[in-house]
C-alpha cells in the first residue's frame, strides 16, 4: 500500500498524497508497460518511494472479467509522467542519465538532484496526512472538491470560509516564529463547534522546531487564542480538534531571532560569497558578491560554493536578477543595518567592479559593469551609452546563434578560459540558457538590469550621509551616480523589479536639492518627470499591472508605488487587488504571502525538479514575495481602516523572505520548492537579493487594535502603561512578540 517495503492489500488498496493537483499521465500503452502479471490473490510488493512526486500512485487496469488494481514503480524509475526521463536527455547527457540517484538533473546536466526524503525531510513528510482508502469489488467512491467565490475580492475570503460553516485561521504575526518572537493563532471553528484542543507535532527530521501552545478563553468575537512559544529550528505542524471531532493545520516555521539571521546574511554576503579584490579573475568580477550554491558537492564534501561558469550567462556575470541580486543583497543589508566592514565591501564593488575596473587582476578589455564618463571622454564609449548597465560581464565566444558551430569552451576570444558549461549553450536545459556573445554582454538597453545596481550607490550614499562609518567617497557622489544611473530607467511601460528604489533616490535628490545643491536638485526634477510620465500612463491602462511578460508578477511593486507616490490611489488600488489574487493568506508558512514564482528555477536555480514532465515547477517565497509585500504594505499604511488583512499577507512575505537564509551559514535560496516530492530550498542563492531588499526597505513592527482580535503587535510586544495625559493609558512597544490573545 505505497510504503517501502509493504505488502499490497487485496483487492484494492489505493493512497493519494495531497498537492494542488492529482493527475495521471501517459496513453493506455504507458499504463500497459507499467502492468506486472497478478497472482490469482493480487499479492504484489509495492516499492513506491516517498521522493516520488506522483500525485495520486493510482493505475486501474481491466482484467478479463473483473477490475484489478497494481501499483508499480519501474526498476529503472521511468514512471510517467513526473519520473519521465527522456531519451533525448539521455543522449545529450550521459553522465547525468547514467545511474543517477534520482531522475531530476542539475542545471550543469552532469549530476542529479540527491534524494531529499532520504533524511526524512521532503516528501517524507508531507503536509497532510496520507489516508488510505479500501474498495472492495463493486464499491465506488466520490470525493466533491467545492469552490465558493469570495464575493467581495481576496479581502473577504475568511468571510467565505465562515459562510461555508469551515474554520478560519489568523495568525500573529504569522507563520514565521522564533524563540524570541511568541505568536498567536487565532481560531474560528466551524459552524456549531469549539475548540477543544490545540497541540504541535513532536519534531521529525533533521528539524528540532517545537511550539508550546496554551489555549485560552474565546473571544466575544467567536476566536479562540492560542498562544505560541517557539523554540529550535525548522518546520512544525500545530494540530487544532474541534468538539465535531474535525481538525485545522496550521505550518510553522521556527527561524533564529530574526536579527541573527540578518547578520549571519550579512556576515556571508561579505566574506564567503564575496570573491576578493585580488581574486585573478579576466571578465573583472573580483570585488564582487558572486552566486553560491550552498549544496553539499559530492567531489569534495563541502558546499558547491562560487559559482563562475554558468550557461545563463548573466547569472556568472554580476547583472540580471540572477546576478545583480547578490550585490543588491549586500547593499540592502548595508543600507538597511551598516557595519564598517560590510559597507567597505559595497564601496570596493563600486569602486573596482561596478564603477572601475582592476588592470591587475583583471585581462584586457577591461570593462565595468557600468560604463563610466571616463569612458566616453577618452572614446572608448559613445555619449548615449554613458551610464548604461551592461547585461553581463561574463560572456562567450560564440560565432551565431542557435544552429551555429558550438560555443567555444576554452576561449573567450581575448584570453583562455575553461567554459565548463559551454555543452549547453543553443540547449533549452531545464529553461534559456543564453550563453551571450560578447556584443550581447555589452548592451545597456535592458531596464531591468538598473535598479539592482542603484541600489549599491544609493545605499553607500545612506551611509556617508547618515552614519559616521568610514566611506571612499562622499555622500554627493554616490547620491550622483545614483541619480545619473536611475535617468537611464527612461520613461519605462512596465514596472522594473526593485525599482522602488528610484523613488528613494528621488526623495534624497530632492530633499538635497532644496538644501541648496542645484546639480542634484536638476537631476532630480528631470528623473521626477520621467516617472510621472510613467504613472501617467499606467493611470489609464485598464490592467496597470505592467511587468516584463504578461505573466509575470514582478512590476506590480512600481506601478503601486508611483501611482501612491503622485497620488492616483485607483490605479494604485486596482494593482493592489490583482496583487491580492496571488498573495495569498493561507495557514502554511510558504504560501502565506508567497507569491509564487514562475519560471525562475530554470533562469538562476540548481534543482530542475519537474525536468521533462511538462509540469511547472512550483516555487515559494521567491523574490516575488517581498517585492509584492511592498505594495500591500504601503497601502495598508495608508488605508489601516479596511483591516488586518493586507497587513497579515505581507507580514507571511516579509518575515518569510528570512527563512530562505541558512542559519548555520548565512547562505541563501532562491526559492522554496514546493512540489509534493520536493518541500525543499534550491541551494543556489540566484535572485533572492530582489526579496530581501523588500525586506530590508520595509521591515517594521506594527501595533493594531483589531476590531475582532483586540490589540495585537506585529514583531513586537505591547505592554499596557500606566498614566498619559488627561489619565489616559498608553502601550510600549519592544522587539519580538505577536501580541493579541
Amino acid at each position: 500500500g505505497g510504503e517501502p517495503g509493504r505488502r499490497a492489500a487485496a483487492p484494492l488498496l489505493a493512497r493519494g498524497w495531497p498537492s494542488d493537483g492529482a493527475t495521471l499521465g501517459g496513453t493506455v500503452a504507458d499504463y500497459a508497460e507499467m502492468l506486472d502479471a497478478l497472482d490469482d490473490a493480487l499479492d504484489v510488493s509495492s516499492p513506491l518511494r516517498a521522493d516520488t512526486p506522483v500525485s495520486m500512485q493510482v493505475l486501474v487496469a481491466a482484467a478479463a472479467d473483473r477490475s484489478q488494481l497494481l501499483l508499480k514503480a519501474e526498476a529503472n524509475n521511468t514512471q510517467w509522467p513526473h519520473l519521465a526521463m527522456s531519451d533525448s536527455l539521455k543522449q545529450q547527457y550521459p553522465p547525468f542519465a547514467t545511474d543517477p540517484e534520482t531522475p531530476w538533473p542539475t542545471t550543469d546536466g552532469k549530476r542529479a538532484m540527491p534524494r531529499l526524503a532520504a533524511s526524512g525531510g521532503g516528501a517524507a513528510r508531507p503536509w497532510v496526512d496520507p489516508t488510505t482508502l479500501l474498495l472492495r469489488p463493486g464499491e465506488t467512491s466520490s470525493i466533491a472538491l467545492r469552490l465558493q467565490l469570495a464575493e467581495a475580492g481576496p479581502r473577504t475570503r475568511d468571510a467565505a470560509l465562515a459562510k461555508m460553516g469551515s474554520a478560519v485561521l489568523r495568525a500573529v504575526p504569522g507563520y514565521v516564529l522564533s524563540p524570541h518572537l511568541p505568536g498567536t493563532l487565532f481560531v474560528q471553528p466551524p459552524a456549531g463547534a469549539t475548540v477543544s484542543t490545540a497541540r504541535a507535532d513532536p519534531p521529525s527530521g533533521a528539524d528540532t522546531a517545537t511550539l508550546d501552545a496554551t489555549l485560552r478563553a474565546p473571544l466575544p468575537s467567536g476566536f479562540a487564542p492560542v498562544r505560541l512559544t517557539a523554540a529550535g529550528y525548522g518546520e512544525v505542524r500545530l494540530r487544532v480538534g474541534f468538539s465535531d471531532g474535525s481538525e485545522a493545520l496550521a505550518h510553522y516555521y521556527v527561524l533564529p531571532p530574526f536579527e541573527r539571521q540578518v547578520a549571519a546574511l550579512g556576515a556571508h554576503l561579505a566574506d564567503v560569497a564575496w570573491l576578493p579584490r585580488e581574486y585573478p579573475d579576466p571578465f573583472g568580477r573580483s570585488a564582487s558578491v558572486m552566486p553560491w550554491d550552498r549544496s553539499i558537492c559530492p567531489y569534495s564534501g563541502e558546499p558547491c560554493g562560487h559559482v563562475l561558469n554558468d550557461a545563463r550567462a548573466y547569472d556568472a556575470g554580476l547583472s540580471d536578477d540572477a546576478g545583480g541580486g547578490n550585490p543588491l543583497c549586500l547593499a540592502a543589508k548595508v543600507r538597511a543595518a551598516p557595519t564598517a566592514h560590510e559597507a567597505s565591501r559595497v564601496d570596493e564593488y563600486i569602486r573596482w567592479t561596478l564603477y572601475g575596473v582592476k588592470p591587475d587582476t583583471a585581462s584586457p578589455p577591461l570593462k565595468s559593469l557600468q560604463i563610466r564618463e571616463e569612458e566616453v571622454a577618452a572614446g572608448e564609449a559613445d555619449a548615449e551609452s554613458v551610464d548604461g548597465v551592461r547585461m553581463t560581464m561574463f560572456y562567450y565566444n560564440c560565432s551565431g546563434p542557435k544552429g551555429a558551430p558550438p560555443c567555444s569552451d576554452a576561449s573567450s576570444g581575448h584570453f583562455p578560459w575553461r567554459y565548463s558549461e559551454a555543452d549547453k549553450c543553443h540547449k533549452p536545459f531545464g529553461g534559456p540558457t543564453w550563453c551571450m556573445t560578447e556584443t550581447m554582454a555589452n548592451a545597456t538597453y535592458r531596464g531591468f538590469n538598473y535598479p539592482h545596481q542603484i541600489s549599491s550607490y544609493w545605499a553607500m550614499y545612506h551611509v556617508a550621509r547618515h552614519t559616521t562609518l568610514p566611506t571612499v567617497r562622499d555622500w554627493h557622489w554616490y547620491l550622483y551616480r545614483a541619480g545619473k544611473t536611475a535617468l537611464k530607467l527612461g520613461t519605462s511601460n512596465v514596472g522594473f523589479m526593485d525599482g522602488t528604489v528610484a523613488r528613494e533616490v528621488l526623495a534624497a535628490l530632492l530633499v538635497e536639492g532644496e538644501a541648496g545643491n542645484t546639480t542634484l536638485a536638476a537631476i532630480g526634477a528631470q528623473l521626477r518627470g520621467q516617472m510621472q510620465r510613467r504613472q501617467q500612463r499606467w493611470a489609464v491602462t485598464p490592467h496597470p499591472y505592467g511587468s516584463e511578460f504578461g505573466f509575470d508578477t514582478t512590476g506590480q511593486e512600481e506601478v503601486v508605488v508611483w501611482n501612491l507616490y503622485f497620488g492616483n490611489e485607483t490605479a494604485a488600488k486596482l494593482t493592489v487587488n490583482h496583487v491580492l489574487s496571488y498573495m495569498r493568506s493561507s495557514p502554511t508558512w510558504p504560501y502565506h504571502g508567497g507569491a509564487r514564482s514562475w519560471g525562475d528555477v530554470g533562469n538562476n536555480g540548481k534543482y530542475l525538479a519537474t525536468f521533462g514532465t511538462g509540469v511547472q515547477d512550483r516555487g515559494q517565497m521567491h523574490y516575488r514575495a517581498g517585492l509584492n509585500m511592498i505594495p500591500l504594505i504601503e497601502w495598508y499604511r495608508r488605508h489601516p481602516e479596511e483591516g488586518a488583512f493586507l497587513l497579515e499577507v505581507a507580514m507571511g512575505a516579509m518575515a518569510g523572505q528570512l527563512v530562505n537564509i541558512d542559519p548555520a551559514t548565512g547562505a541563501t535560496s532562491m526559492m522554496y520548492h514546493a512540489s509534493p516530492h520536493m518541500r525543499a530550498f534550491d541551494p543556489h542563492s540566484g535572485d533572492y537579493g530582489l526579496g530581501f531588499f523588500g525586506n530590508a526597505l520595509e521591515t517594521g513592527a506594527y501595533y493594531v487594535v483589531d476590531a475582532a482580535l483586540g490589540p495585537l503587535c506585529f514583531l513586537c510586544v505591547a505592554t499596557p502603561q500606566e498614566g498619559g495625559g488627561g489619565g489616559g493609558g498608553g502601550v510600549a512597544m519592544h522587539e519580538g512578540g505577536g501580541g493579541g490573545g
